[in-house]
């Protein structure tokens, strides 16, 4: 929830985009990496390195998947993660929404496409939504500048 991905991207997450180094831990869900805040970092190198999938053969650790399903080399159905977390007090919609809400207020419309692997024109749908707009920042910054008398 906290970096606003739906359920059906979250499930199919891979090890592969867990990178550890000494700075800390980051995730790539878009083009660049994003570091994990505490105690995130420690909870998904935990996962790492604790993670099972539980296929009719018994369990296996030989998958690319950070949340492994039951079916043998599959990653966990978005529908299954989202019983899981609903058992934990967590409705996955409106904690997305509202995540997204929050980092388009904060972001501009590419950079939060480029962090969080969202199509541009997305991006800018949110952003627009919660009136964000970088561009009428921008002209309003120079027309203040315009007029401001000069000392």
């Amino acid at each position: 929830m906290l970096f606003a991905q739906p359920l059906s991207r979250t499930s199919r997450i891979r090890l592969d985009q867990v990178t550890y180094t000494k700075d800390g831990v980051a995730l790539t869900l878009g083009s660049h990496p994003t570091d994990l805040p505490p105690p995130l970092d420690f909870l998904v190198l935990e996962l790492v390195q604790h993670r099972h999938g539980y296929s009719t053969l018994g369990r296996s650790d030989d998958h690319p998947w950070l949340f492994p399903g039951t079916a043998g080399g599959r990653p966990i159905s978005s529908r299954q993660l989202m019983r899981k977390l609903t058992a934990l007090g967590i409705k996955a919609r409106p904690a997305r929404n509202t995540t997204l809400m929050e980092l388009s207020s904060e972001l501009p419309a590419v950079v939060l496409s480029s962090l969080l692997g969202l199509h541009i024109s997305r991006a800018e749908k949110w952003t627009k939504e919660t009136g964000s707009t970088r561009v009428g920042y921008a002209a309003e910054l120079s027309r203040r500048q315009a007029f401001r008398p000069s000392t």
